[in-house]
């Protein structure tokens, strides 16, 4: 569907109607207002960081962009909780991985790592059992 819920709309119970996926499941978008919003972007998050404290949701989750060396997702990392590094099976560089990994931790972010579409070459009868 259509994400009709902003950030801040999600924060507050009398708006967030429109951002129910299922349950107690919202799903919100920043809007972009224009092409500054990276620049402003951590500036405004900081602003939105007493909100989400205040707020009746156990846990918030945003899907970051990429991590580079021009991405947003460092700079914000820091006000995260945890930042869990997707990072996928036979298509991410072990060198990529670990220079993000470091990258995050220098922001002094709990990192966490899920390996994704991981698939086994040996037969599942000779797989250890664990």
């Amino acid at each position: 569907g259509k994400l009709a819920c902003g950030i801040e709309d999600a924060l507050e119970k009398e708006k967030r109607e429109p951002g129910q996926v299922n349950g107690k499941l919202f799903v919100a978008k920043e809007v972009e207002t224009d092409e500054r919003l990276p620049r402003v972007l951590p500036k405004r998050f900081s602003h939105l960081v007493p909100m989400m404290k205040a707020s009746d949701f156990d846990y918030i989750i945003f899907d970051m962009p990429p991590v580079s060396e021009i991405s947003i997702t460092p700079r914000l990392a820091r006000y995260m909780d945890m930042v869990l590094l997707v990072i996928e099976s036979e298509k991410t560089s072990r060198d990529a991985a670990a220079r993000v990994a470091s990258q995050l931790a220098e922001t002094k972010t709990n990192v966490g790592l899920v390996l994704n579409k991981n698939r086994s070459y040996v037969p599942k009868r000779l797989e250890q059992r664990i």
